[in-house]
Parts: structure tokens; sequence; C-alpha cells
């Protein structure tokens, strides 16, 4: 052979395989990001739900909200990433559907059938972790914070304070409303203190009944209640030996949180810590603060971010747990028997997040009835409205409180 033809025999085979390089990399990059592939957060699941009064459309809706929560779990469930986001969604499972959340994207319905009285669904979507994380951030900062009220026993320098304004309540305060926490005015705490001495003294020792709920709650909006005792020793003879002048104090707290919507306790705990200062009540003070940052928590110095503690992280988990099973009551006027059990039914099939409709008595046309509720008592009763007219019902608000509602309702067809 040639030099010539060597040449072009060189440059020929060069070529073709640059040709079946290029086509293997089309190839790939096809593989991999082509149209045809689906993104691994997109797959189907299958719902159902149980059709009420013939309505098929309900169901069908229904049908698909239980296909997207099975369809979250089943992605979420696939990543280390999507396990961790997968803690927190179930923490608030029962919320995220109650609110409608838009936590699958790009959904379609790609069968539907009827066994029965039972309609199924079965969807196809996307699921962003990014979504997820929204929404369930959206629901901890809305749930995860409710208003506080604290009342705490205090032996201060050897002086006994009376709950209401003493210095582990202000400092508990200080610690969490920085991180955006709320409470009941303390001027307002001390007042009623004097004014309703009885049932504040039930609620601290966790008697929480109808007057106590009237009051706390109804009235104040208070949700969750920190009662117990602190008190401070001096102990400066440890300090002696580094500083004649230098005081030093131990505190000693326990407390217990309790849920004012049910009375039961969420939470409790008992910690000490010690205090230095070269002034003693200054000292009595420190210690007590860092006695609360264990349990309460306390401010990164480093990213200015508030970390919460132990003791307020189960308060959190367990409110927000206890917020997917709240008993509203609803007291009714204007509906006699067959339109009590029309409402109830409606209510128990129509209205995202109830869990079941308990009748708790009837006369004439008064009525009450219990709704067991994911969220709060404002959400509840903006679906109610915005339904009422499709359920067959006429109805006003005439009061509303966070654990009561009172309306009046007619049948309107």
């Amino acid at each position: 052979m040639g030099l010539a033809m060597k040449k072009l025999f060189a440059i020929t085979l060069s070529l073709f395989l640059c040709g079946v390089f290029l086509s293997c990399g089309d190839k790939q990059v096809k593989d991999t990001k082509g149209k045809d592939k689906a993104p691994s957060n997109t797959g189907q699941a299958t719902g159902w739900a149980t059709i009420f009064d013939n309505d098929t459309a309900l169901a069908r809706d229904r049908a698909v909200d239980d296909a997207k929560l099975k369809l979250v779990r089943q992605v979420l469930g696939e990543t280390i990433q999507g396990q961790e986001i997968m803690k927190d969604f179930e923490l608030v499972e029962s919320l995220i559907v109650a609110k409608s959340v838009g936590i699958v994207k790009r959904d379609k319905i790609i069968k539907q059938w009827q066994e029965g009285s039972e309609q199924f669904v079965t969807i196809e979507g996307t699921v962003e972790p990014a979504a997820i994380e929204d929404a369930i951030e959206d629901i901890l900062r809305s749930y995860g914070r409710p208003k506080f009220m604290v009342l705490v026993d205090e032996k201060f320098e050897g002086k006994t304070n009376t709950p209401g304004f003493t210095v582990t309540e202000l400092l508990i305060q200080e610690v969490m409303g920085n991180s955006g926490f709320e409470f009941v005015d303390a001027a307002m705490t001390q007042r009623l203190m004097k004014s309703n001495s009885k049932s504040m003294a039930n609620a601290m020792g966790g008697k929480i009944g109808d007057q106590e709920q009237q009051l706390l709650l109804n009235d104040l909006g208070a949700e969750v209640l920190i009662v117990g005792t602190a008190e401070t020793n001096d102990q400066s003879g440890a300090v002696q030996q580094i500083s004649a002048n230098m005081k030093s104090k131990q505190a000693i707290i326990g407390l217990k949180a309790i849920d004012v919507y049910t009375g039961a306790i969420i939470a409790t705990t008992n910690k000490n810590a010690p205090g230095m200062h070269i002034d003693s009540a200054t000292a009595s003070r420190n210690a007590i603060e860092a006695a609360l940052k264990l349990v309460v928590g306390k401010t990164d110095p480093d990213t200015r971010k508030f970390k919460s503690g132990p003791f307020l992280d189960a308060i959190t988990g367990k409110f927000i747990k206890a917020s997917q099973a709240r008993q509203i009551a609803v007291l009714i006027s204007g509906l006699d028997y067959n339109g009590l059990k029309s409402f109830r039914d409606n209510v128990s099939n129509r209205i995202r997040g109830v869990s079941s409709v308990i009748s708790k008595g009837q006369a004439g046309t008064a009525s009450q009835v219990e709704v067991v509720f994911a969220g709060k008592t404002h959400d509840f009763t903006d679906e109610l409205l915005a339904k009422a007219k499709l359920m067959g019902f006429d109805i006003k608000v005439l009061e509303s409180y966070p654990n009561k509602l009172v309306i009046s309702a007619k049948k309107i067809n």
C-alpha cells in the first residue's frame, strides 16, 4: 500500500471511529436525558374512597387525595434525602391533606373505576421534595408555635415570688419570644392571678375544666400552659478560692406543659444549672437562664438561629399531633332531627380533615355535635362555609372560638 493510500485509510478510519463514539455519546445522553425516560421522582399510585350519597365526583376527589399521599410515601421512601423529609411528613400528614397542599405536581388521572360503593383512581405525578419541605415548614410554623401562658412558683434569693411576674417566667418569654413564640402578656397574667385566682390555681394544678378553657383558651388564646417551680440556692463557697467577691448560685427548675384544649400534660422536665456574678441577684438570674437554655433552647452564636431544647421539642411534636384530631364543639340552631343527620353525614364526607362527627344531644331545633378535625377551628369554619351550598345548607357563623363554633343552619333543598 502506497503512502498516499495509507494516509487516506488512516483518515477514513479516524472519521469512522469518531462517528461511532459520537453516536454512542448521543445514545448515552438520550438514555439519561431523553424525553421518554421518567425522572426518579415521578411515579404512579392508586387511591380509593367510599361513594357518599351517589356523589362519584366527591369520591373521585378523595381517591385522588389518597393516591397522592401514597405516591409521596412511595417516592420519598426511595432516597435518603426523601426518608429524612418523610419523618416530618408523617408528623403532619393529616394536616397536609386537610389543607389540600399541592404536594404532587403535574398529576393526571391514568385510570378510574368503581367497585360496588368504592371509587378507585390511579394517578401519575411528580413529587418535588422542595414542595414537600415548603408544605411541612408552613404547617410547622402554623401549628408548631402555639400561644403560651407561663405560671411558675419561684423562690429567688430567699424570697417567694408568686406566679404572674417571676424572673423565670420573664426569662422563658425572653428566650422563646426572640424566636417568634407568642405569650399572654405578663401584666394580664398578673391581673388574672388576682381577679380569677380559683381558675388560675386550678390551671396551675393541671385541672382544665370548662371555666379554665373559657378563660385561658377562648378569651386569651393560650393554647399551651407552662407551669412549675424554680428555686435558686447559694453555693458561693465553691468559688471563694477563685474570687472572694464572686457569687455562685444553683438554679433548680421543674416544668410541665399542659395542652389547654384537653388538659393533657404533653411535656415535663427537671434541670439544674449554676450561675456566677459579683452581684448575688444577677448570679441567681444567670443560673435560671442557664437551666432554661438546657430545656427550652438557645440562640446559636455562630448562625444566630434559635435551636430548641428537648422540652420545647416535646411540646411542639405532641401539640402538632394533637392538632390533627382536635375536638371542636359545634352548637347548631335551626335543624330538626333529619336536618341534623344530613348535616352530620355531609360534614363527615365532604369536609377534608374531618375524621368523625358525634352527636352530643338535641332539643327541638337546638343541637350540638363534636367534630374531630385535623386543624384549627377557623380552618374548619372556612371550608364549612365554602361547601355549605353544595351540602344543601344556608349556614351563618354566630360565634367562633378556638375549640367551639356557634352557627345557625337552614336546609335549602
